[in-house]
């Protein structure tokens, strides 16, 4: 292993660390990428939590043809990075997010001009979308970098953003800038949208065996059976936990949820994220227990008629991604109420992210 290689490894490490840390990424969701050579990259793996991720767990592929060396899978994004390379030869840092700002700004479809900015310039490139790691995307990739030569950020609809560098700290410079502009633009658009009223407080709550524990003001109480004995809150929590095999459930009440849950009767995922961890639909349905058994079924989460959602996951590190996306969802649907065109996902988009999800979680989860 050469010098070069060592040292690209360890700022791969670090900038996951620290994509993570400033809120770029939620756990696997994006991809890091350093230049080794004129005709090799390191790349993150596919599907392993960066928290814990080790040099010797990044993937060493061909900038030509997107082979690689050993036996963990690389990004599934790999073909992106590799162009990148390819098109640019002075990039030697690649940083694909899933940024709040950028991915909301994102669902329009179309470039940002009109501005700017010392690390973007006048133009940042929106890529048409594609399911992720399909050559659909990265065709639509490819056809904005090589039509925007000196642009070093591009927006990819319903999907996040693609930043380019010199090295780690000119390509984090480039996100960094990306989502300063993009929150600029939709915080000016959202106006007053999120403002709800206060939703009341449903607690949070881990299974126990037979029982579950549920945190509700300020108190820790264990409950038993499904029976209507149950209090309002540990009915509802109740009723979550026959529905699937979760163990961890949380009441959301961020302002843009509450606002959602006000307005909707379904959510239909704006950003492919969101469809593929909460559902490629969410339903929006009164705080009573069978409803909410129902509606959550095969999901991750289950909007209340104007009291936010209930989130549920098989593990604390996938309920606070739930919850975040999911905040990132509603944001991006109060947007497009702001501006035309925005399109949601199809439903045969959405089910599809669904599905391989789902079914890539299970085969990890029973590694």
């Amino acid at each position: 292993m050469t010098g070069t290689e060592v040292r690209a490894r360890e700022q791969v490490l670090r900038a996951a660390a620290r994509l993570l840390e400033e809120g770029l990424i939620q756990r696997t969701w994006g991809n890091i990428s350093a230049r080794v050579s004129e005709t090799q990259f390191l790349i993150t793996p596919s599907g392993l939590a960066y928290e814990t991720l080790k040099a010797d767990q990044l993937v060493l592929v061909n900038i030509g043809d997107c082979s690689y060396e050993g036996h963990i899978k690389p990004s599934s994004e790999k073909g992106i990075h590799a162009d990148a390379y390819r098109l640019r030869p002075g990039v030697n840092f690649v940083i694909h997010t899933h940024q709040l700002w950028a991915s909301v700004a994102g669902i329009e479809g179309r470039a940002l001009t009109g501005f700017i900015h010392p690390q973007l310039g006048k133009r940042v490139p929106c890529a048409a979308y594609g399911l992720p790691g399909t050559g659909r995307l990265r065709q639509a990739v490819e056809a904005e970098e090589t039509a925007w030569p000196d642009c070093r950020a591009f927006l990819l609809r319903c999907h996040g953003a693609l930043c380019l560098g010199e090295d780690m700290e000119d390509a984090f410079a480039a996100a960094r800038a990306l989502e300063e502009v993009c929150e600029a633009r939709c915080r000016a658009l959202l106006g007053e949208q999120a403002e709800a009223p206060a939703p009341q407080d449903l607690g949070i709550s881990r299974r126990r065996g037979d029982a579950f524990l549920l945190e509700l003001g300020g108190e820790r109480r264990s409950f038993y059976g499904n029976g209507g004995a149950l209090s309002a809150p540990a009915a509802l929590h109740g009723a979550v936990y026959r529905a699937g095999s979760f163990q961890y459930i949380a009441h959301e009440a961020a302002p843009e949820v509450a606002a959602v849950s006000a307005r909707v009767r379904r959510l239909r995922p704006y950003i492919d994220d969101l469809a593929q961890i909460a559902g490629a639909d969410i339903p929006c349905v009164p705080a009573e227990p069978r409803r909410v058994e129902a509606a959550i079924r095969g999901r991750g989460a289950v909007l209340l008629r104007g009291n936010g959602a209930l989130c549920a996951a098989s593990s604390e590190s996938e309920l606070e991604a739930v919850r975040a996306l999911l905040r990132k969802g509603c944001t991006a649907w109060l947007y497009a109420r702001e501006v035309p065109g925005c399109r949601p996902l199809s439903g045969a988009d959405a089910g599809l992210q669904r599905l391989v999800y789902r079914q890539s979680y299970r085969k990890r989860a029973s590694c």
